[in-house]
């Protein structure tokens, strides 16, 4: 991972410019498509009311909808022309001076559309979509040459991909932007269309600063100290000569190479599959069914059932699912191959289309069919983003020559336009004819071209062009004798369309399952399969890793979240139950009051249950304490199932409490389990998956408390018992794993025992090493004293250690994020939010946690513990800054119910990618080894007792307070950040003793201290560098 940060780091400039040219690139065309869906109901009535002011009368429907058709449609006449004129001024003016007049055309064209209405005139609507399309049929194409030609070898993967990325974005943005909240209000949709020429304004006067790419300015204009400079500007200072020498040798090659026109491609008899592959797939591009859901989305979805409301909201997580998913495509295309994609996302997405037609005709027959509609259009759009959306492009540059490609671009980019045009004009009479049933035009196309792909399309994956060609040669010529290579293209030039695995674009796999340590050295691999292998080897250990994760942190998660689902029902369930048995009912405040008991006698149990842990494990050690917890877990499930058969609200307070000491025990033992059963190269990413199954909890937690699941009245004695299960696969499965090889070796001395554990976690091979250093730690541990806590407490070597440790442990519990899941429900019912969407927001809150804490692992070894310390304390606390101020004036503003419900999700991201992973490495890293159990226990003490007194009193705060209660935590984290700035000595790096003597500074002053302890050799260090 060092390595691929450090290229972000030299290739700053790189990244600066790929930013650029993808704001006024193909985040213009995706902003175009999807922001005129949010105006066709303004545009037609402006239409109409200008019509009527003109002539006296209405328009005609048909002539309406034929109008608005048009003023879609007439983006691609214009993107058309555009693309057809883009080869010819590229190579007479250069890409960056095309650019920046395109766009001044594109602000010219915003100020003619942003004038419109004022001048009462939709024909300036009109003139501006055309102009529009003008502009994004040159700057598609010059985005995609421009990156190509300014990127080293090793990133011009990642850089290609960009813009497929940026399409999407600006498809997500123009769905943000026109909500009606925003620009996509009757009055303000001018705007709307105009804010297109903010990006090009920005790219207007930002491109300026960037240099011509490196092989235009040697290769047409001959200037190698330009070219040189170009490179420093943008790869930084190093050696680049051998990139130099590779433009100098493709110079040459098109000294030999004759460039085709459109008219000798298409005659030419050697290109003739190749053209019929580049039709095929450009035609179902067009006709797959993905451009007439951006355009007509709201249709679609009220088609679907949905009303308008609804619909902008539904239309935007339509964009965020193609946006992620064109991430995804970068980094599985190399495994999966081109053919696979394409051929296989035809046939689903054929499939889902079927099924949208079913869903559609029979939802008038079950009230779920709309919903299964929405979830069938976005798995639509994942699909397409994943198969063809990205696999086409990367399929028509390598089945082309460099003599063909550009006519053969010039040819894509026409059918491209073309498709725009026909489909925007004909969409909506097809719709308004055929309803629902429009979508099997899209199947049939989509099966037939599949079957094409399959039957007739080479795999590109790995091959070279003239191996391609020579494919392509088998169904050109047949049996005829296969002529020469045409236009004199020396056969030793090839270009090989195999990516290597130091490209981001193939690295964003791995960091998706790796930690930061493994990614640095699994960055320098050579081949995927090397990656794979160790998964091979290491299954065993993957799989304990899978099992204590789920009986480990992933309870503990689960119970913070699933608690708020079900708190409307067990306050009825309490005042139902005191009514049966007194006559009366309960005053509210006592119903609160035991409410509140509740929750926090969860803290209570883990408190109690993190007290045990030490002893008990030491005694019994962690596999035996790990199924004892289970065996608690699933009694307080019991407790829970039954509570409402037993009509005893008590046994809701035992329950929570067995559950708390459940987790009192795994979240002690998780942590040091994992760590000791894995070997040293895996370790960072083991640790990590701690934090990942806790937030993972936290997500199941909210997922399976939806009404539609567990969480309706009837079921949510079901819901609390559910986490039994959790403890049920534990309990059956661990006994099938062995005890950590470390405990059998130094506790037990049993070498044997501990070999063949090591050998069913880690597979076959020579682990000789990792036996020498548990026998290292055995000499270590035999000559050091472990302290008690009470001897830590009075210890003043440790003064400063313990001032950082209660710190952040208490701005951990108490910077939100805890009260957060607890009462969530609360916190956005005052911000206002319907009683239907808040589970769902709170889903969302979970899963941007989960992913946050993944990339957290990919961060902290780069920016250092404490940047991501007092930084995210600063960030949680300008955002609870803002959220304080968005609550307080939500009566007066109605959109700032939404800004709530953003910073809501950004407090959570700032939460998971700082203080969240940070906060338990500064915990490890500041403590020596013989310190470091007492140390455990107090933070074990700390995090329960804050669950206990936050869960009490939060809610009585929320009821005092309202929304200014947010600003007891806003100081609490500005003065630990400061705390923190000032104190905390960096760790990363750094060994134990060397952390240690930063702290002696801040202990003993000037005196003189030894930074030896307990007797503990000096040459012994532990480094905590990953």
């Amino acid at each position: 991972m060092t390595g691929f940060l450090s290229n972000l780091v030299q290739y700053q400039g790189l990244f600066r410019m790929i930013t650029v040219l993808g704001i006024g690139g193909t985040f213009q065309i995706g902003f175009q498509i999807s922001t005129i869906t949010y105006m066709s109901q303004h545009v037609k009535a402006f239409i109409n009311e200008t019509w009527l002011e003109r002539y006296g009368h209405p328009i005609q429907q048909d002539n309406l909808l034929f109008l608005w058709s048009f003023t879609v449609s007439i983006f691609g006449i214009g993107g058309l022309l555009g693309s057809s004129g883009s080869r010819y001024l590229t190579v007479k003016f250069g890409k960056k001076k095309c650019l920046l007049c395109n766009n001044v055309l594109m602000i010219v064209a915003a100020s003619i559309m942003g004038c419109s209405k004022i001048s009462q005139s939709f024909e300036m609507i009109l003139i501006g979509r055309f102009m529009c399309g003008v502009s994004a049929g040159l700057c598609v194409p010059l985005h995609h040459q421009y990156v190509g030609e300014i990127s080293p070898r090793k990133l011009r993967g990642f850089a290609n991909s960009t813009s497929s990325f940026f399409w999407t974005l600006g498809k997500a943005i123009g769905q943000i932007s026109g909500q009606r909240e925003l620009l996509g209000s009757q009055a303000l949709w001018p705007l709307l269309m105009a804010s297109c020429g903010l990006p090009a304004l920005v790219q207007l006067l930002a491109l300026p600063f960037f240099p011509e790419s490196p092989p235009y300015l040697l290769m047409q204009k001959g200037d190698q100290e330009a070219c040189k400079k170009a490179i420093r500007q943008l790869w930084g200072e190093g050696q680049h000569q051998a990139e130099i020498d590779d433009i100098m040798k493709e110079k040459a090659t098109m000294k030999n190479t004759k460039i085709l026109s459109v008219l000798q491609l298409v005659r030419e008899p050697a290109f003739r599959w190749q053209l019929y592959m580049i039709v095929t797939l450009t035609a179902t591009i067009q006709l797959c069914g993905i451009n007439a859901i951006y355009f007509y989305t709201f249709e679609v979805l009220q088609a679907a059932g949905f009303d308008e409301k609804m619909a902008s909201y539904m239309t935007l997580s339509i964009g965020l699912s193609e946006l992620v998913a064109a991430v995804v495509c970068s980094s599985i295309i190399e495994r999966l191959g081109r053919k696979a994609l394409i051929r296989g996302g035809y046939w689903i997405m054929g499939s889902l289309l079927a099924a949208i037609t079913v869903t559609l005709s029979l939802q008038d027959w079950y009230f779920w069919m709309p919903y299964c509609s929405l979830a069938l259009i976005i798995l639509f759009t994942v699909v397409f983003a994943v198969g063809p959306g990205g696999a086409t492009v990367s399929t028509r540059v390598e089945i082309f020559k460099l003599s063909c490609r550009p006519p053969a671009f010039v040819i894509s980019s026409v059918l491209n336009w073309l498709g725009v045009f026909v489909i925007g004009t004909s969409f909506p009479f097809i719709v308004e004819r055929l309803k629902h049933f429009c979508f099997l035009i899209f199947m049939v196309v989509l099966f037939t071209s599949g079957m094409i792909v399959h039957l007739f399309l080479p795999e590109t994956k790995g091959k070279s062009i003239v191996e391609i060609t020579e494919e392509f040669n088998k169904l050109n010529f047949k049996n005829k004798k296969i002529p020469a290579t045409p236009n004199h293209v020396s056969e030793d030039y090839t270009f090989c369309t195999r990516t290597d695995l130091c490209e981001p674009g193939a690295f964003w796999l791995y960091v998706l399952m790796c930690s930061s340590s493994e990614q640095q050295a699994l960055a320098h691999s050579k081949d995927m399969a090397a990656f794979l292998s160790s998964l091979v080897q290491f299954r065993g250990l993957l799989q304990m890793i899978l099992v204590l994760g789920i009986g480990g942190s992933f309870p503990y998660g689960f119970h913070i979240s699933v608690i708020n689902y079900p708190s409307v029902h067990i306050r009825k369930f309490i005042n139902e139950t005191w009514i049966d048995r007194h006559g009366s009912a309960l005053h509210p405040d006592t119903v609160m009051l035991l409410w509140s008991f509740i929750v926090s006698v969860y803290g209570i149990g883990g408190f109690l249950g993190s007290l045990c842990c030490g002893y008990l494990t030491t005694k019994y050690r962690k596999k035996k304490c790990q199924m004892f917890t289970n065996l608690i877990m699933l009694v307080a499930a019991l407790f829970m199932a039954l509570s409402r058969t037993a009509k005893s609200f008590e046994m809701i307070l035992v329950g929570r409490f067995l559950y708390g000491i459940g987790a009192g025990f795994s979240l002690n033992i998780h942590p040091q389990y994992v760590g000791e059963i894995s070997p040293k190269k895996l370790r960072g990413f083991t640790n990590a998956t701690v934090a990942v199954f806790l937030t993972l909890g936290k997500l199941t937690g909210q997922l399976v408390g939806l009404r539609e699941i567990l969480g309706s009245e009837a079921l949510w004695p079901w819901l609390l018992a559910s986490s039994g299960l959790s403890a049920l696969l534990q309990l059956v499965t661990l006994p099938f794993f062995p005890d950590s090889p470390s405990y059998l070796l130094i506790q037990k001395g049993n070498e044997e025992a501990c070999r063949k554990a090591i050998r069913k976690l880690w597979g076959e091979g020579d682990h000789q090493a990792e036996i020498d250093d548990i026998m290292k730690e055995k000499g270590a541990a035999a000559s050091t004293k472990t302290l008690r806590v009470l001897e830590v407490l009075k210890e003043r070597s440790l003064r400063w250690q313990l001032y950082i440790l209660l710190i952040v442990m208490t701005t951990l519990q108490l910077c939100g994020i805890n009260a957060i899941y607890f009462y969530s429900f609360e916190v956005f019912h005052t911000a206002k939010f319907e009683e239907y969407l808040i589970p769902y927001v709170s889903l969302g809150v979970g899963l941007c946690e989960c992913l946050s804490s993944i990339l957290c692992s990919t961060l902290i070894d780069r920016f250092g513990r404490k940047v991501l310390l007092w930084g995210g304390y600063l960030l949680m606390c300008s955002v609870l800054a803002l959220l304080t101020t968005t609550l307080s004036l939500q009566h007066r503003f109605f959109w700032m119910h939404y800004f709530s419900v953003i910073l809501i999700f950004l407090f959570v991201v700032f939460f998971g990618i700082g203080p969240s992973g940070a906060t338990i490495s500064v915990m490890v890293e500041i403590f020596s080894q013989s310190y470091r159990p007492s140390a455990f226990l107090i933070v074990g003490c700390i995090n329960w007792m804050g669950l206990f007194v936050l869960g009490m009193i939060f809610p009585v705060i929320v009821d005092n307070l309202g929304p200014l209660c947010f600003l007891i935590f806003l100081g609490i984290l500005v003065l630990s950040a400061i705390f923190i700035y000032l104190y905390l000595p960096e760790t990363k790096g750094k060994s134990i003793m060397e952390i240690k003597a930063e702290f002696n500074k801040l202990n003993f002053g000037k005196k003189e201290t030894s930074v030896t302890e307990n007797n503990l050799p000096k040459e012994q260090l532990y480094c905590t560098k990953l």
